[in-house]
Order: structure tokens, then sequence, then C-alpha cells
């Protein structure tokens, strides 16, 4: 499945301490049970961020594999 290219450019432009807001909303809003730690979330979003940023610089889209 490819990721929207504005989704892309938006993580790619985001700053580290954007992404552990989005981290902290992201885990408050109940996908990961009731966990407070955000270290999981925090550094999934900062790897997916510097990966959006590497695309976006060489031109390149992103691609989600969903297993099942």
């Amino acid at each position: 499945m490819s990721l929207t290219d504005s989704l892309r450019d938006s993580l790619a432009r985001v700053g580290p301490e954007r992404l552990g807001e989005v981290a902290h909303a992201w885990s408050a809003s109940g996908v990961f049970g009731t966990a407070s730690d955000l270290t999981g979330p925090t550094g999934f979003l900062e790897e997916l961020a510097a990966l959006a940023e590497r695309a976006t610089a060489r031109g390149h889209r992103l691609y989600c594999w969903i297993g099942m």
C-alpha cells in the first residue's frame, strides 16, 4: 500500500519535539491499550520521519506492507 506523498512530506518536515506530541496523542487514543511508555511510538515515528526525509530527498515514495 502506498502512503500519500503529503504524509511522506509532512513526516519529512516535522521536528523531533512535534513527534513526541504526536506519540503522546497517539498513545492517548487507546490504540496501545493502557501503556504509558511513549518510547515505542516515539521511536517508530522518529524512524519513519527519517525514512520519509530520505525518500523525499531522493524523489522516492513510501510504501507500507500489511501482513496478517
